[in-house]
Parts: structure tokens; sequence; C-alpha cells
């Protein structure tokens, strides 16, 4: 449970090596697992990582085993998210809806609140069940700054930058750069996205490769892969953008991952973001 705390607090460090420690112990399959499962997938989800979907798939099978709203809330949630930053609008919606009948039908304020935020910000329908909690009402209801103190006074860190990437002028921006400093490359993809449709126009852009090729001895093509890695870009995609063949994609992934010595994809897109905001020391 740790872990799930820690990831709303924008503790990920914390949160992935409680979330390794808790899967190291706990029996496969048990519901012990669940906490972990979530906290992890929802950080790789929000890093583009493609580990994400099979942890948030256990933690939705032990959810539809039990049936119980505080499993079956937070997982729903998480993999709407997770279709979200992956681009799949249509399905984040469909996952949204199926959780939100059961939130509101046990009027269930987090749950209720938070999958009717998942469903509007996937394109669905702009409105609050009565059951939801207060700030996430807000939200919805376009009173954003008063969400954001409100998540602030609870220590929830991660919503509050929802809520600010709700909002006007320097808010948005302000939740960008949070998610940068996360090393949530998908995610923090997907609001630049939602930032140019809403006409903003001076968007910092992602982490750049340059620092994390000079800090770590990567090849200039390494540092381009790097630097698609952290923009949450899946093999496919990097191969397609650089005319690369897959198996190319992979040798070069692999090299970077080496070079790093890091063990997946959304630890080297954390520490390019960290490399950039701190300098090649980082390394």
């Amino acid at each position: 449970m740790r872990a799930v705390v820690r990831v709303e607090g924008c503790d990920w460090d914390g949160a992935l090596a409680d979330a390794e420690a808790s899967l190291a112990l706990a029996v496969k399959g048990g519901v012990a697992r669940f906490p972990a499962l979530l906290a992890r997938g929802r950080i790789l989800a929000a890093r583009g990582d493609a580990g994400a979907a099979a942890l948030l798939e256990e933690a939705a099978g032990q959810a539809e085993r039990t049936g119980e709203p505080q499993r079956v809330g937070p997982v729903t949630a998480a993999r709407c998210e997770h279709l979200l930053w992956s681009g799949d609008a249509e399905g984040a919606r469909e996952e949204a809806g199926r959780g939100l009948s059961l939130a509101v039908s046990v009027r269930h304020p987090v749950y209720a609140g938070e999958l009717a935020l998942r469903r509007w910000l996937a394109g669905g329908e702009r409105r609050a069940p009565s059951c939801a909690a207060a700030p996430y009402r807000m939200m919805i209801g376009g009173e954003w700054a008063a969400a954001a103190a409100e998540w602030e006074r609870r220590g929830a860190r991660y919503t509050r930058l929802w809520a600010l990437a709700l909002g006007e002028q320097g808010a948005p921006i302000e939740a960008l750069r949070t998610l940068d400093g996360l090393g949530a490359a998908r995610a923090a993809q997907w609001l630049r996205g939602e930032l140019r449709r809403r006409g903003f126009t001076r968007i910092p852009r992602g982490p750049r490769r340059a620092t994390a090729a000079n800090a770590a001895g990567l090849t200039p093509r390494q540092a381009d892969v790097l630097a698609l890695l952290a923009e949450g870009l899946s093999n496919a995609e990097i191969a397609a953008r650089l005319s690369l063949s897959a198996k190319t994609v992979d040798h070069h992934i692999s090299a970077v991952l080496a070079k790093l010595g890091v063990a997946s994809r959304g630890q080297a897109a954390a520490l390019a973001h960290r490399m950039n905001g701190r300098g090649e020391a980082a390394i």
C-alpha cells in the first residue's frame, strides 16, 4: 500500500522500490500483490514502458475476481490512463464508463470522481456524478485552482498536477515540467498534444538528448533512440521515425540500456529526464 501512496506523492523511485520488494515476497496470484501491481503499472504506463500492460492486466484480473469497488475502481482508472497515454481515447472512454457505473452504484466518491474525470479527458461527457468527491467536481467544473489547492492540502501531488494541467497561463506548464521530472514521457507527450490543441504556443520541449549522449558515451544514433524512448515511443514507432529495421532498433536499445546501466526502457527514459535537468554528472 505504501507504493500506491508514494505514486500519489510523486515519489516514484520510492514507489518502484516498494513495489518491487512486495512483488518479490508476495505469492504469485495472491491479493497481496494488488497494490504493488497497481503502483508499478501506473508508473510504467506514464513512462511508456511496455511492461505496464501485463502488470495492469494481472491487477485487473484480481479486481474482477473480487468485484470489490476498492479494487475495481483504481485499476480501471489506471487502465484508462494507460489507454489514453497510448493514444486509444475510445478504449479509455469505454474502460472509464464500465468502472464508473460500479462506482456510482455504490456511491464511492473517489472512484466516481476519478473515473468521470478520466472519461472526460478521453473525450467523453463532461459531467461529474453527484456522489463524486469535491475536488473532482471542481476539476470537471472548471475550478482547477481550487481543486489544485485541495489536492495539495491532501498531499495528493500527482492528482494536483492534473488539476494544474486543466488551468491557464503557467499552471499547465508547471504540470508538464513535473511530468518531465518524473520521467513520465508518455503522459507528458499526451499533455503536450492537449496543450497544442488548446492553443498554447510556448510549450517546453521534452528532455534534450545531447546531455545524455555526452554523459553516457552514446553514439549519435543511440542518442536519437534514447530521445525517442524518453518521448514514450514504441520500438515500432522508433523504427519508423528513424527509418530503421525493428531488429536494428532492438540492438540500439540493448546498447543504450547497457551504457546507461539500467534494466528497462522506463528506467532509461527516467534517467534521460534526470540528466537533462541536473547535468551530465547525473550519470
